[in-house]
């Protein structure tokens, strides 16, 4: 037996950590850390808000809990739609899922048997509904050298699990305006957005990106504007060929720039349509923004929000 699945054959939680800035709190062993994965010299720093990353070693062996906000809701039947969800992951052969027994507002399963193959070895995946019907999802990872025991580490994931709870932080989807600050703290641009819109800002080591989701029903259609300000921006449809790509004339932030449009996925299950315009800001500095959707009706949100973009 395995040091980490003798833990989960007799769990004692001891110390309470805060999952994406206090969105939800778990309670896990002593010893257990948050660590943010690595920046690379090129991206942005992982940001607290989307993304927490919990380590717990014990005599060699490694725990790792990955919790992600996915700015998608689920207003309805929990049950149903995650097992909906859940139901059209491509597993490796010979595994399936096992629904493990947690929380009203967590759907969670396990692995049968664990692909003790991969690096990271998932044992557990979960949904959790916040209290405005957001979806959290926490992913349980082991060393490979912890994974002769599935009955352990199934009971160490639905202890933990069981232990998940609501934080005081909620998501702001209230009609407004957002802010993207710089790295000297003072507000660059802002943006007006409709009611049901969430944001939050990264930083990279010489820029700055504030990133806008539209809260939608989980599985169902997405909507997003990437709003960056810095000396070397990444455009996107320089990634695809000529003929897939279209100008029409436009402006941000007041100045005359053409906005550049992709459509993918014709003629598949959907399409999505991306388009950037990209302006000089001086200073050697630029302001970059993206939107995508796969979703028409949401253009006009997109127009109204890209159109309110302004320096403060």
């Amino acid at each position: 037996m395995g040091a980490l699945a003798q833990v989960g054959r007799g769990y004692a939680a001891e110390l309470d950590v805060p999952l994406l800035d206090g969105r939800l709190s778990v309670s896990l062993p002593a010893g257990a850390r948050a660590e943010a994965r690595a920046q690379s010299l090129m991206g942005t720093a992982a940001s607290g808000a989307t993304e927490t990353r919990v380590l717990y070693d014990l005599d060699g062996e490694r725990l790792v809990l990955l919790a992600s906000e996915l700015f998608r809701v689920v207003p309805g039947d929990l049950r149903a739609s995650i097992d909906g969800i859940a139901g059209a992951w491509e597993l490796p052969a010979g595994q399936h899922l096992v629904p493990l027994e947690t929380g009203p507002d967590t759907m969670a399963y396990g692995y049968f048997p664990l692909d003790s193959g991969r690096p990271a070895v998932p044992i557990a995946d979960a949904f959790v509904r916040t209290p405005e019907s957001a979806i959290v999802r926490i992913q349980l990872f082991v060393s490979p050298n912890a994974a002769d025991d599935r009955e352990g580490l199934t009971a160490l994931a639905t202890e933990i699990l069981r232990t998940v709870r609501p934080g005081e932080r909620r998501l702001d989807a209230h009609a407004g305006s957002r802010s993207l600050i710089g790295l000297d703290g003072e507000t660059l641009l802002t943006v007006d957005v409709r009611a049901g819109w969430v944001a939050h800002q990264e930083a990279g080591l010489s820029f700055v990106v504030l990133r806008l989701f539209r809260l939608t029903p989980l599985g169902g259609p997405f909507a997003s504007v990437t709003l960056y300000r810095g000396s070397a921006p990444n455009l996107i449809h320089q990634r695809f060929p000529a003929d897939a790509v279209t100008r029409s004339g436009g402006r941000l932030l007041g100045l005359p720039t053409d906005w550049v449009h992709v459509h993918t996925g014709i003629g598949g299950t959907s399409a999505v349509h991306m388009r950037e315009a990209l302006v000089e800001d001086g200073h050697g500095q630029f302001v970059h923004a993206l939107a995508e959707t796969d979703e028409p009706v949401f253009e006009g949100e997109l127009d109204a929000l890209l159109g309110s973009i302004k320096r403060a």
